[in-house]
């Protein structure tokens, strides 16, 4: 279940992905992240130059473990990001954070998830194996990892709308100022999920170009019927981005799921052409706690970019083709 900060404040989603292990009034969760890798790279860079892709051939696995503690009307939550394949085994805290049941609102403070955007932060949350533009703009503007930020939140319920709002520290972390965010959900039927989101950002500035993206608004809207799931998340920004937008549908049949995601960042510098990606999805539930799939990106940063498979630090997008197995395993 998705993990946003909305899920965890009205809809009581403090879940696990799996069976839990109780202890007392504390449950622990979690899950392993294994991926392999084959990029593209017939008319990409040789080996050892700048923009050829050092996950090719290679597999990956990340893990996470979830604890989540609840004593009367609070609820403690901490998650610890381990990286298994980096220069060393790391561990990270993704979320460290609480919930306070107030009756009409509910009062989150720590770190937690960013809000805004429809693309979830954790693998078996997310719909692909990769992010999309619009998650990829939101990272590249936060100062923690995984487009997780940091303050406080109230939310709660105005007859068929949840608002939220949320005070916090400049999410770029180089700024005196603190960033401000407003989230609206409201589902008017089953199954149709809409979202207007909008975070401000202090300018950063360095001569005459502003080195962030501003304050930036979202709107984002899912509907799903029969197996069949379709979806839209758009974003537009002050600064550096002009406009992302990503459309996605899908078809789920017993274990097997198919989807398919074009998405596009245009950008704010004159001259500087889209960056635009077709991604192709495929997964198979083998067991309950264990899934399977496979993804196929196709990405083009246009005609003045070299062939490469190094993703765009805002964008996440390369200009070639990025093919990833992938295996979710959680508990």
């Amino acid at each position: 279940m998705n993990k946003k900060l909305i899920a965890l404040a009205v809809a009581g989603a403090f879940a696990s992905y799996g069976s839990v292990a109780t202890a007392a009034s504390a449950t622990i969760s979690g899950f392993a992240d294994i991926i392999y890798t084959a990029a593209d790279d017939a008319a990409g860079p040789a080996v050892g130059v700048a923009g050829k892709n050092t996950s090719e051939g290679k597999f990956a696995a990340d893990a996470e473990i979830d604890v989540i503690a609840t004593t009367g009307a609070v609820t403690a939550r901490i998650d610890v990001d381990l990286d298994l394949t980096g220069v060393g085994d790391s561990g990270t805290l993704e979320q460290a954070m609480f919930a306070w049941d107030l009756g009409a609102v509910t009062l989150i403070g720590g770190v937690f998830n960013n809000p805004i955007g429809a693309d979830a932060e954790d693998a078996p949350d997310m719909d692909f194996t990769t992010h999309s533009v619009v998650y990829s703009v939101l990272d590249s503007q936060t100062q923690r990892d995984g487009n997780n930020i940091t303050g406080v939140a109230l939310a709660g319920a105005v007859g068929p709308v949840t608002l939220t709002g949320a005070f916090l520290n400049d999410i770029g972390g180089a700024n005196e100022e603190n960033s401000l965010a407003f989230v609206a959900n409201y589902s008017p039927i089953s199954d149709l999920d809409l979202e207007l989101g909008f975070v401000t950002q202090d300018d950063q500035v360095v001569g005459a170009a502003a080195t962030t993206a501003g304050d930036v608004a979202n709107f984002n809207v899912t509907y799903g019927i029969s197996g069949f799931v379709v979806g839209l998340d758009y974003l537009t920004a002050s600064n550096v981005v002009d406009s992302a937008y990503t459309i996605w549908g899908g078809y789920t049949h017993g274990d097997f799921n198919f989807k398919l995601r074009a998405e596009s960042v245009g950008w704010e510098a004159t001259g500087m052409e889209d960056h635009d990606a077709i991604t192709f999805y495929a997964s198979y539930a083998a067991n309950e706690n264990l899934s399977i799939a496979l993804e196929y990106k196709d990405g083009d940063q246009g005609a003045t970019t070299a062939p490469g498979n190094t993703a765009n630090a805002i964008s996440g997008i390369a200009q070639d083709g990025l093919a990833t197995l992938e295996f979710i395993a959680t508990f």
